[in-house]
Formats: structure tokens, sequence, C-alpha cells
């Protein structure tokens, strides 16, 4: 099938790890993942419109864990967020790691990118160096995530995670 993006806006907090499994029992508790996607509508994740907001689809959790879920989806994962187990310095499967700050500064012109402009960059995927491929120059392999923090008023307002399906 092949790997594919996903974003997430998440409230900040200082500890990023803390942010994450956060996100991830949010999205777990929402049902956005597969195979609990497949058993709401015959849908798969990488067919939903990413980042999640008030007005996404929410089937409910279909497994009793994150962990149980994540062993349901065989090897293909969950095409979610919650494939990603934790926060690692550097990139590596089934984690997620920082962009450096010259990444935030060469996609965003600034290091402390506001919302609106990551959601422009990013999901919206025009990306503001002219790159034809952002995936590929940022190396993120299927399975991995990074994340960076957002601002709002020069403070730290949210975490922005993306990253690729395992498959």
């Amino acid at each position: 099938m092949g790997a594919h993006p996903y974003y997430y806006f998440t409230g900040y907090r200082e500890d990023v790890n803390d942010a994450l499994q956060a996100l991830r029992k949010a999205e777990f508790a929402a049902g956005r993942y597969d195979p609990a996607m497949q058993a709401y509508d015959d849908s798969y994740m990488f067919e939903f419109q990413f980042p999640p907001d008030i007005d996404s689809v929410a089937p409910g959790a279909q497994h009793s864990s994150i962990e149980e879920a994540f062993e349901a989806s065989d090897a293909s994962g969950t095409g979610s967020i919650l494939d990603i187990q934790e926060v690692s310095a550097n990139p590596q499967f089934l984690r997620s790691s920082p962009l450096s700050s010259e990444w935030l500064i060469r996609l965003f012109g600034t290091d402390k990118p506001t919302h609106e402009l990551v959601k422009r960059v990013i999901c919206d995927e025009e990306p503001l160096d002219g790159s034809d491929d952002l995936w590929d120059e940022l190396t993120i392999g299927r399975g991995e995530s990074r994340h960076l923090v957002v601002y709002t008023d020069g403070k730290p307002s949210e975490i922005f995670f993306m990253g690729y399906s395992v498959d």
C-alpha cells in the first residue's frame, strides 16, 4: 500500500513525551487508527483528512489498549500517531525526534512558527523554500515522526507532530 503522511497539533507541554502520550491516548479514545477505522466504515487512515479537528470522525476505541490496537494492526501499523511510542533525540523507527533549528528556519523562516504557518507549509504542502518533496528532504522514514513547538505571540502554545505510517 505504501506509507502515508499524518499530522497532529496538540497542546503544549514542556515535556514533549508527555504531550505525545496524551495525544496518543486521545486519538486512541477517538478511534482514529487502523483497524478501528476499518471496522467503523471500511475506510483506512490514509484516507483520513489530517490534522484531526473537532469535526473529524471519531468512531471510538475498538480495542482495550493502544498496545492491543498496535498488535491488531499487524505489520502495517495503525496509520496514526499510535505507532509512535516515544520521543528520541535522533530519528528512530516508532519514535518522534525534533526538527532542528536549521530546518525550522529553512521551512518557516523562523524558529518560532505559528499554527497558521505550520499548517500552510506542512499540511497544505507549500514549502517556503520551494522544495518539491518536503518528505524526502526531511528524510522521515516509514514509522518515524518529527515534532516541533508551535508559538502564539512568541510563547509555546502547541506541539506539532508529523510522520509517515509504517505501511
